[in-house]
């Protein structure tokens, strides 16, 4: 089988992640893929609170109001709805004050779970960003509108450096300890076209070379597994856009040996087991559950970080 894949070193880390920290996943829904690996893994997860985000100035623009306590929420109304152009369609309420307090606590939360020991996850997804003409703001969601509303256009390297520099300075205000991990999706935006995605990804590539230069920054290949290691269609869905469930998994695989210390590997392991038999127990399976639940209370005496993220 490794006839058909690239041998591919993934670069040094100075960064362990065990149990005891929060992980913090924002960006693309490559960070909707990973985070929920690292959920299955028992680890305590934040992720994507905002829905999922694609552009550098977006994401910027969540954590450093969720940071600065921005009250000032821009707000639209579609459909008897009411959603906010900093989130994701999947982030509305049904009264624009219901969706002001459910931001606010998002950002509360954020800033909570950033200010514990622990990792930020951060998945770019593209450099193209649409610019609302009324306002003559950034937007992270069109929410359907019609297009001719908007104003597209392509981020500089320098612009987004600038802004994430302000963001690294504002997370390290709030928690010097706190390590980022940069990653680009390796999700093609083909609707932007091909031509066109792959200028983008070249910009947020080197966004990213630059930023994992900083103290306590790091980047992690997700895009180069997908591009260069994996690299056949067979690694995708049928879209041929989205990587597959497999890949997905070999890259989950590829960076828990990086990031993932021995003990936390071990703990993996163990913990692998019981999920299973949680998964197939059944009401007739009596003593399996007790069996289990025996295992999962020896492994919460010995790691009492494990989180199960299942009903007991």
């Amino acid at each position: 089988m490794s006839d058909f894949f690239l041998d591919f070193d993934l670069p040094k880390t100075e960064f362990s992640i065990n149990h005891s920290h929060k992980l913090t996943f924002l960006g693309s829904c490559f960070s909707d893929e990973i985070s929920n690996y690292a959920l299955d893994a028992g680890f305590d997860v934040l992720r994507n609170p905002y829905g999922t985000i694609y552009h550098p100035f977006a994401i910027a623009k969540n954590i450093i109001d969720a940071i600065d306590g921005n009250k000032n929420i821009p707000i639209l109304e579609r459909d008897e709805l009411f959603y906010s152009w900093d989130a994701s369609t999947k982030v509305s309420a049904k009264t624009n004050i219901e969706l002001e307090q459910s931001i606010l606590s998002k950002n509360k939360k954020l800033v909570e779970h950033l200010g514990k020991p622990g990792f930020l996850f951060i998945t770019f997804g593209t450099a193209f960003i649409y610019k609302f003409k009324d306002s003559n703001n950034y937007v992270a969601n069109c929410h359907k509108l019609p297009g001719n509303l908007f104003e597209k256009e392509i981020s500089s390297v320098q612009k987004i450096v600038e802004i994430w520099q302000e963001v690294l300075t504002k997370l390290r205000q709030t928690n010097p300890k706190l390590k980022l991990v940069f990653t680009v999706s390796p999700v093609r935006h083909i609707r932007d076209g091909v031509i066109e995605n792959n200028r983008s990804k070249a910009r947020l590539l080197q966004v990213v070379e630059e930023l994992s230069s900083l103290e306590n920054v790091e980047y992690f290949p997700s895009f180069e597994i997908v591009v260069d290691e994996l690299r056949d269609y067979r690694f995708f869905k049928e879209d041929r856009v989205h990587p597959s469930v497999e890949a997905i998994k070999y890259i989950w695989k590829r960076f828990s040996d990086l990031y993932f210390d021995e003990k936390t590997q071990n703990v993996l392991e163990e913990f692998s087991k019981v999920r299973k038999r949680l998964a197939h127990r059944t009401e007739n399976s009596v003593d399996l559950d007790m069996n289990t639940l025996k295992s999962m209370q020896h492994l919460e005496n010995e790691f009492p970080w494990v989180r199960w993220n299942v009903e007991k």
